[in-house]
């Protein structure tokens, strides 16, 4: 009895939850070997292009930053990198927003972890959140998806998982593409039509002890692996930053501070290197931080400056 629900429960997953590009990306770094890879939000998913970033190095690299990416997600997902391929760089892009708030219960806790390979990686990570999550999360993993529309598509998902393909066609949107090295390229959006700028704010306080916890144990494991570890905060519009300063100010003031304390490289993109890149409307598609197409290759060409012209070994 118990052998024939289990099974029915797999032949559900198979068949209803849908194929997502963090299943490529997933694919894609346990099974190929990348040189640089970088974590983080959707900020980094939306503008950073490893292929600009690693131009002309020599170097392979992909992208498994992602919405909804807690620094849990971050530090499972270098695990699993660690036990599969071990990349000599990993970049990671830090967002305040997710310093100040939790990982959501239900079918976000799936997002990455339903794509891990077997591995100690996605054991750690099962007993870590998934065991703790909604029950429905782990033993009907599409119960958040309609129905409906899964139905509809389940022939096509059915045919895609048997098939092992891995193709980036069924990826694409209307607003973006999704390219094989895991940049999500954002189709240009005018600022008129940018949606409204939501509430920002930020105290020291309001850090959530979680997210603190596994940031330090993503140190902790570059050092020991002998990865270099470099953060970044991505490029925000004047406009959000002007309606906000105090948040913004304070949550730049405490990244920057906790990664220099324990010797990470971080590279603010409102700070310090504010002049690097523009922040005006045009190379955004909203208030939240998230580039269209050719702002990304600009800011990954400004990356690619500061990551290898400051450390020529890193290229080696």
């Amino acid at each position: 009895m118990v052998l024939a629900f289990w099974l029915v429960c797999r032949f559900l997953d198979f068949a209803l939850y849908p194929c997502t590009y963090m299943r490529n990306d997933v694919h894609s770094v346990t099974t190929e070997h990348h040189d640089v890879v970088f974590l983080g939000t959707s900020d980094g998913k939306m503008g950073i292009d490893p292929d600009t970033v690693l131009e002309g190095t020599g170097l392979t690299g992909h992208n498994l930053c992602n919405g909804n990416q807690y620094p849990v997600d971050s530090y499972y997902l270098l695990r699993l990198l660690v036990e599969k391929q071990k990349p000599s760089t990993v970049v990671y892009e830090v967002d305040m927003n997710y310093l100040i708030s939790e990982k959501e219960r239900g079918n976000n806790y799936l997002l990455f972890y339903h794509e891990f390979p077997f591995s100690q990686a996605k054991l750690s990570y099962f007993f870590d959140t998934i065991l703790t999550s909604d029950f429905r999360a782990w033993l009907f993993p599409f119960y958040e998806y309609p129905l409906t529309t899964e139905l509809s598509r389940m022939g096509e998902t059915m045919r895609i998982k048997w098939n092992n393909d891995y193709g980036t066609e069924h990826l694409a949107g209307e607003t973006a593409f999704y390219h094989e090295n895991g940049y999500m390229e954002r189709y240009p959006v005018a600022a008129e039509d940018f949606p409204a700028i939501s509430s920002r704010s930020f105290t020291p306080e309001m850090v959530k002890a979680e997210n603190i916890e596994y940031m330090e144990k993503m140190i902790a494991l570059c050092k020991e692996k002998g990865i270099r570890l470099v953060t970044i905060v991505t490029p925000q519009t004047d406009t959000v930053v002007a309606t906000f300063p105090e948040a913004y100010a304070t949550a730049w003031e405490y990244i920057e501070t906790f990664f220099a304390e324990r010797g990470i490289e971080c590279f603010n993109f409102n700070t310090d290197y504010y002049e690097r890149f523009p922040h005006d409307t045009s190379v955004f598609v909203d208030y939240n931080g998230h580039m269209n197409g050719d702002g990304a290759r600009a800011f990954s060409a400004v990356l690619r400056e500061l990551l290898f012209q400051k450390n020529k070994t890193a290229v080696n």
